[in-house]
């Protein structure tokens, strides 16, 4: 079994995805399994079509899987939080060199604010994670405030890769507003463009209404 399938599967990790899951009174969005898949699933898209080896893709995909798990603990650092539960799982019976060890733990904690991008797979999960907004995400007992609701008009958020170009295309319905996604949180399009620069890519962002 590889690596990532191990950690996957593992009932500790699954329990805690699930639990985040279900913490509507401290989050909107969803930080949990279904995030997480699509981060994953993401992140391999990005490192496989950079032509990066299996290795790599397998070392991303379980950073990917462990990225938010410190949100168990809320959301204030939890970026830090991931890293340092991440940290404690990646001591187990799965064999890491301390070279992947460190950048599997860096990836994790540099995915909120993309500071200290030091290796492809850091670079693939903060561009996976802050693409990942789609109505999907939000969570339906959550309080939503006007970012939620205009976030609740996205349908999916398209990534092609062709050669060293990174297409981004943010498909909505009609009504959605563009410059509050790009203006207020600043990371749809400040984080890619981060990851972009660090993998030697351009990168451009479309917008097309369904």
């Amino acid at each position: 079994m590889e690596a990532y399938e191990i950690y996957r599967n593992d009932g500790d990790i699954n329990r805690i995805l699930d639990s985040i899951n279900d913490m509507y009174t401290i989050f909107s969005a969803c930080h949990g399994k279904y995030h997480a898949m699509a981060v994953v699933s993401m992140t391999e898209y990005i490192l496989t079509a950079l032509g990066y080896n299996g290795r790599t893709i397998e070392l991303g995909k379980i950073a990917a899987l462990l990225h938010d798990i410190g949100n168990i603990a809320g959301r204030w650092k939890h970026a830090e939080k991931s890293a340092a539960l991440a940290e404690v799982f990646l001591g187990g019976t799965v064999p890491f060199s301390a070279a992947e060890r460190e950048m599997i733990i860096q990836a994790i904690a540099d995915h909120s604010g993309g500071d200290n991008i030091s290796s492809p797979i850091g670079a693939a999960v903060l561009m996976a994670d802050k693409l990942d907004i789609s109505k999907h995400r939000i969570l339906p007992r959550a309080k939503r405030d006007h970012w939620h609701e205009n976030l609740l008009k996205v349908e999916a958020v398209n990534l092609d890769i062709t050669g060293k170009n990174i297409t981004i295309n943010c498909i909505t319905a009609e009504g959605f507003c563009m410059e509050m996604l790009l203006s207020e949180t600043g990371n749809f399009y400040k984080m890619p463009m981060k990851a972009a620069a660090y993998l030697g890519c351009s990168c451009r962002f479309l917008h097309t209404v369904k």
